[in-house]
């Protein structure tokens, strides 16, 4: 949200402008491998390859027996990334997602004087710097990502990453065994993908393309309103000075009340697919993992001794509320899974008409009444 907002500001304030593109690649690139001391980290040995390819089987097994759910039919891709592999491939990531509201702001930057010059090239050093930053920060501490093409009309082949230089790293400072880890990682990444293949016929990857789409379609359209977007702009600057804005509202500045029920939408299904992932990962891991009380036990006092400097630059990157993703949506499941069993928990991958709401993530009784609610109306 950080990156489109830039956008949509630095268009409105330069007026109509000679064109400066939005984000300078090569520059993210450089930023992001230099701040995550990727540039001389040696290449992965072949066989680890072959390792994780066979954690990745022992965990569909081990996940599959505990929801209940059979092996998806297409087993996902298994890869162990160098810190600037798994930069360069969320950069091409990045550039995919992002190319409708580069041609537009290229588009609407077209023809401005020095002042709209000027301004271009500030939100692109700006936008190009926040996300160099963005990805350096989590290209030294990201274990592991389940990678699904995101925007493609059909789902393509997806991926399982692991970034075992950080794995081993953190393994060393928890004092933990590397191996537990690494199972313990590939349990939450598996889970996923037993989210994307869920239903008849599988549906999650097309909703959350469609939320994004229609996200991105917004922004594009934002981008040629500067009127109403600099109307946005001054009415969120006096309710800030009126003491009005919460800190989480300047995520908000730029966006459209359409943008903003989207973004809404967006959060809830990030808050339970990545708490359901720790569910399973604690519970799945608890039976695979013979030193699982000592492994939960260093990961959450390294979480929670996370130097100050970190826990800064999580929050200006809009990161904590990833964090907070992952806790309250564990807190969701837990507490479905504590009053149904995990078979009502599967009700959420029915669908997206059995998603809950932002709200009811923190509020799991309400989400159960409603789909008991509706299931009883279908009888």
């Amino acid at each position: 949200m950080g990156l489109l907002a830039a956008a949509v500001g630095g268009v409105a304030l330069a007026g109509r402008g000679q064109r400066t593109t939005l984000v300078n690649w090569s520059l993210t690139r450089r930023l992001a491998l230099r701040l995550a001391d990727a540039q001389a980290e040696p290449a992965s040995p072949p066989e680890l390859t072959a390792v994780y390819a066979d954690l990745v089987a022992r965990s569909y097994a081990a996940v599959g027996d505990y929801i209940q759910a059979p092996i998806p039919p297409t087993v996902d891709t298994v890869r162990v990334l160098r810190r600037a592999d798994w930069i360069g491939a969320n950069l091409s990531n990045f550039r995919r997602i992002l190319r409708p509201v580069i041609e537009a702001y290229d588009h609407a930057q077209a023809g401005s004087g020095v002042g709209g010059r000027a301004l271009g090239a500030a939100t692109q050093a700006g936008v190009s710097t926040q996300l160099g930053v963005l990805l350096g920060f989590l290209g030294r501490r990201v274990l592991g990502q389940y990678d699904i093409p995101l925007l493609d009309p059909e789902p393509g082949p997806a991926a399982i990453y692991f970034v075992d230089t950080n794995l081993r790293a953190v393994a060393a400072r928890a004092g933990v065994p590397v191996d537990d880890l690494r199972l313990w990682v590939t349990l939450h990444e598996v889970t996923h993908a037993f989210q994307f293949h869920a239903g008849n016929p599988p549906w999650l990857h097309g909703y959350m393309s469609a939320l994004l789409q229609d996200y991105l379609e917004e922004a594009v359209d934002t981008l040629g309103q500067h009127g109403e977007l600099r109307a946005r702009l001054s009415a969120a600057v006096q309710e800030f000075q009126r003491g009005g804005l919460r800190q989480s509202g300047w995520l908000r500045l730029a966006l459209s009340p359409r943008q903003v029920r989207t973004i809404e939408q967006i959060q809830a299904l990030m808050t339970v697919v990545e708490g359901y992932g720790n569910h399973v990962m604690h519970a799945t891991g608890a039976r695979l993992i013979p030193g699982y009380a000592h492994l939960a036990r260093r990961m959450k006092a390294r979480e929670r001794s996370q130097a100050t400097w970190v826990r800064l630059l999580t929050r200006a990157l809009g990161l904590d509320m990833k964090l907070e993703q992952y806790r309250i949506g564990e807190a969701f499941v837990d507490e479905v899974v504590r009053q149904r069993g995990i078979a009502f928990a599967n009700r959420l991958w029915e669908g997206p008409e059995h998603l809950p709401t932002l709200a009811e993530t923190q509020d799991a009784a309400a989400w159960m009444a409603r789909v008991e609610a509706e299931s009883d109306r279908g009888k």
